[in-house]
């Protein structure tokens, strides 16, 4: 059955299933292209951190 979401794979955009492969797909490119950008070019990535608290209140 072909993916309903072209483009993008459902398990992988799963942060419970794959939590640090977004942030270690694009270090691993960045460390990649490094070597072949001018020496006035620099590749940086900018990591985000989501903390998500439930509050539960005593009734």
């Amino acid at each position: 059955m072909p993916s309903p979401f072209p483009g993008m794979n459902p398990y992988l955009e799963n942060p419970e299933l794959w939590p640090e492969v977004h942030s270690r797909l694009i270090i691993a490119i960045a460390d990649a292209i490094a070597p072949q950008l001018r020496l006035d070019c620099k590749s940086r990535f900018q990591l985000f951190c989501y903390l998500y608290v439930e509050v539960i209140e005593n009734r």
